[in-house]
């Protein structure tokens, strides 16, 4: 998973950075977290998720251990949620990394404007929802990796 989220990390600071749509860019980190939530073993999966969230918090200006904090919570509750959704399903998986998204993206803004007081309410709104669909929308083909290459072990666990 470290490899992963090295991998990751040099993807976004080079190729993804570019990538966006109206300014907003997705979060791959969250995408890899909330998979890994669905897929792994709880405390696998909030390892990874920290290890994600810890990555992030290095490439990112947000407060450090922001996204440590919200990636390691949203991986722990969507472990406890995992039994209760069809995780076999793409649409399920991508409702819940958008779910995810919106929770995050959301909380960020939250904490941003607790901190410093100054953010725009129109600008804000737009980065949630669009942001959180974008990313939604890209999860697909890390569903699909993570479909292909979890542990043997962990193909027998999904319901």
């Amino acid at each position: 998973m470290i490899a992963c989220a090295l991998f990751i990390s040099i993807l976004e600071s080079t190729i993804f950075s570019q990538i966006g749509f109206l300014g907003i860019r997705p979060n791959f980190f969250l995408i890899f977290a909330v998979l890994s939530a669905l897929n792994l073993d709880p405390p696998e999966a909030s390892i990874s998720a920290c290890i994600m969230g810890l990555c992030k918090d290095v490439l990112s200006e947000e407060p450090l251990g922001l996204n440590a904090s919200f990636f390691t919570g949203i991986a722990i509750i969507i472990g406890i949620w995992r039994h209760k959704i069809y995780t076999n399903s793409i649409l399920a998986q991508l409702l819940v990394v958008l779910i995810a998204s919106i929770v995050y993206r959301g909380g960020s803004a939250l904490v941003v404007w607790l901190s410093y007081g100054n953010l725009a309410a129109l600008p804000t709104l737009l980065n949630i929802f669009v942001g959180s669909t974008y990313t939604a929308v890209l999860a697909a083909g890390p569903y699909f990796l993570f479909k292909t290459f979890r542990p043997v072990r962990l193909r027998q666990d999904i319901h």
